[in-house]
């Protein structure tokens, strides 16, 4: 078995472990280096069982690859994979936790719906004072015009 083959089977092995996360995988030949990013970054962070999971990957990979390298990261890394060859995502992975992405929330209380209107590919929710264009991810996303409001 080849160390990358070794690796995509225990990746494998891992998403059903850590079903939160998306895990990526990249051989970079240049530098002979392994790498695998784990998202969120919270998991990779502060889960224990992840930093277990990870140290006993490292010491079994290097056991049986000991000329080869590999290297861990999330997706705040200073380095980032450029060529992914393979790419797993857990059964309750939800991008929100990234840190790549950023969203404006509002407060449920301060919105009433009276009813929907569909806007071409937007929905829209419609209030008594105001029209807030969302996504059809059940989530408020805020137009970077000020004036938004006015298209009520």
């Amino acid at each position: 078995m080849t160390s990358q083959e070794y690796i995509i089977l225990e990746l494998n092995d891992f998403i059903v472990k850590f079903p939160q996360t998306t895990v990526r995988y990249e051989y970079d030949q240049l530098s002979d280096v392994h790498f695998i990013e784990i998202v969120p970054n919270n998991v990779y962070h502060l889960d224990q069982a992840y930093i277990v999971w990870e140290s006993e990957l490292y010491d079994r990979f290097i056991a049986l690859f000991p000329d080869q390298n590999i290297c861990f990261i999330s997706d705040d890394a200073l380095v980032g994979l450029e060529n992914v060859q393979l790419v797993l995502t857990g059964s309750v992975y939800d991008t929100i936790y990234s840190t790549s992405r950023s969203e404006t929330v509002v407060e449920e209380s301060a919105i009433k719906v009276t009813g929907f209107v569909n806007v071409g590919s937007f929905v829209c929710i419609t209030s008594n004072s105001l029209t807030v264009p969302t996504t059809n991810h059940n989530s408020v996303v805020l137009p970077e015009n000020d004036n938004w409001y006015l298209a009520a």
